[in-house]
C-alpha cells in the first residue's frame, strides 16, 4: 500500500474514498456531527501516524472500521465521563456541602454569596434560614408566615437561580482554581 510508504497523495485519495461512509458509520453511534467529525479526523490522523503498520493489513476497510469503532467508543466514554462529572458537580453544588477554608474555597463562597445577594427577598430569606441557620421547612414557614411547601418552592427556586448565576460565571471559578494550583 502506497500510504504505508508515506505517499501523501495516496493518503488523500484514501481519505476521500472512505471519509463519507465512515462518517455515516460513526454518526450512527455518536448522533453528533461535531463528535463524528472529530473521530474521523482522529482516525485518519492515527492511520497516517501509524502508516507503516498498514503493510501488514490485508483488508483496509475492515481495519478502518475497527479503528473507527474503537475510537468512537473511546470518544463516547469520554463524553459520558464529562457528563457524569458535570452531574456530580451540580449535585455537589445543590447539596452545598461544607468546604475547607483555603483560598479557592473562599473565592468560590464569595461567588455563592454574590448569587445569594441577587436573589429575590423571599428566596434569599428561605435560603439563609435553611442553608446557614439549618432550620427545617416547618420552622422557616412559621418564621416567615408561609406554608412549608412554599418554603420548599422558594428554596428550589433560589438554588436554580444560584446555579444559573454560578454557571454564567463558571470561567471565573476555573481561573481561580487554576491560579491556586
Amino acid at each position: 500500500m502506497q500510504v504505508a510508504e508515506g505517499d501523501e497523495k495516496a493518503f488523500e485519495e484514501l481519505f476521500y474514498a472512505y471519509h463519507n461512509q465512515l462518517g455515516s458509520y460513526v454518526m450512527g453511534w455518536t448522533k453528533s456531527t461535531s463528535v463524528t467529525e472529530e473521530v474521523i479526523q482522529d482516525v485518519f490522523l492515527k492511520i497516517w501516524i501509524n502508516r507503516e503498520a498498514l503493510k501488514s493489513v490485508e483488508r483496509f476497510d475492515n481495519y478502518l472500521y475497527i479503528v473507527s469503532r474503537n475510537h468512537t467508543f473511546n470518544a463516547l466514554r469520554q463524553t459520558a465521563k464529562k457528563r457524569l462529572k458535570s452531574q456530580v458537580w451540580a449535585r455537589h453544588f445543590e447539596n452545598e456541602q461544607e468546604f475547607s477554608a483555603d483560598t479557592s474555597d473562599e473565592d468560590y463562597m464569595s461567588l455563592i454569596d454574590a448569587a445569594v445577594a441577587k436573589l429575590p427577598p423571599q428566596q434569599q430569606k428561605v435560603y439563609i434560614l435553611k442553608r446557614h441557620d439549618g432550620l427545617k421547612y416547618e420552622e422557616i414557614a412559621r418564621r416567615l408566615e408561609i406554608s412549608p411547601e412554599t418554603a420548599r418552592k422558594h428554596l428550589a427556586a433560589a438554588l436554580r437561580n444560584i446555579i444559573s448565576y454560578v454557571k454564567a460565571r463558571l470561567h471565573i471559578i476555573l481561573l481561580i482554581l487554576i491560579s491556586h494550583t
